[in-house]
């Protein structure tokens, strides 16, 4: 059976909090759950203006930026760029910062999530090297619309979240070729997602906070966000998904405080009986770095 492989969110503001977790996965893998893998880490760094899904604003350096690819890398990890902002337009695709990060992870080891067609065509062209995949973003409700997307050359698809637990879902055929978004803090069926979407893209191209109204559901304990019908629980990727042959879940949590991510990563990953010893030990390493 393929190894399940989980995608954590944040490789650079959750840095910490992701480098203890896949190290302690690494030397103490009797803890977890058997036979899983972290997929890659995504996220942005701070400003960059092909990013979407969340504003990312502030700024960092050369130094930074490498320092946290090779991390990552050294460890097998790719990095995976979440460049989803669909307003982009040509005069975006020379932005000398994106730029810069293309090039520092330029190394055949990392990946870049995908909506924008202008900056996928130029991507493919520039960066060869990269692993392209198409982004929940694009809010592709249908399965002919996702059939229509496997024709494309994507490593992966990332599922729209209106497929979390439908026999939609079940029915698609290569079921190793889609991603799962697992805990989506968004509502079921959301009629503002697109919406958002545009207006996070709109604020990230103008250095600014976003002005769509703030998502009550953001930092729900899990608990609440288990009452949700797209959420998959751990009992369901361990068990109905992995034996329908799905094998790559997403955990969501750009937008979350890091002892919420921390809350996900210990439901997802550790073997419940772990969770305590587990828990105290990720706390005290992340203090060392406080």
């Amino acid at each position: 059976m393929s190894k399940i492989n989980f995608y954590l969110p944040d490789f650079y503001d959750k840095y910490h909090l992701n480098v203890i977790v896949c190290d302690l996965l690494r030397m103490y893998p009797e803890y977890f759950y058997d036979n899983i893998k972290i997929g890659a880490v995504y996220g942005c760094f701070p400003n960059s203006i092909w990013n979407g899904g969340r504003v990312v604003l502030g700024g960092t350096t050369k130094e930074e930026i490498e320092f946290t690819v090779e991390e990552y890398n050294k460890r097998g990890i790719p990095i995976r760029y979440t460049f989803t902002n669909p307003l982009l337009e040509k005069k975006h695709l020379y932005d000398t910062f994106c730029n810069l990060c293309m090039k520092v992870a330029d190394n055949g080891k990392n990946e870049v999530i995908i909506n924008s067609p202008v900056l996928e065509e130029y991507i493919r062209k520039e960066y060869p090297s990269y692993s392209l995949i198409s982004s929940t973003t694009k809010c592709l409700a249908s399965v002919k619309q996702v059939e229509k997307e496997c024709e494309k050359d994507y490593s992966l698809i990332v599922l729209d979240n209106s497929f979390n637990n439908s026999e939609k879902a079940f029915a698609l055929s290569n079921k190793e070729h889609f991603e799962l978004v697992v805990n989506s803090y968004c509502r079921d069926s959301c009629p503002n997602r697109a919406k958002h979407y545009k207006e996070i893209a709109l604020a990230q191209l103008e250095f600014r906070s976003s002005a769509f109204p703030p998502c009550p559901y953001i930092n729900q304990p899990i608990e609440q966000q288990m009452q949700k019908h797209g959420f998959i629980t751990r009992e369901q990727i361990y068990g109905a998904y992995q034996e329908a042959g799905f094998c790559h879940f997403k955990i969501d949590g750009r937008a979350f405080s890091e002892e919420k991510v921390l809350e996900s990563y210990l439901y997802y990953l550790v073997k419940p009986e772990n969770y305590d010893i587990m828990k105290e030990a990720i706390q005290k390493t992340m203090a060392l770095y406080k």
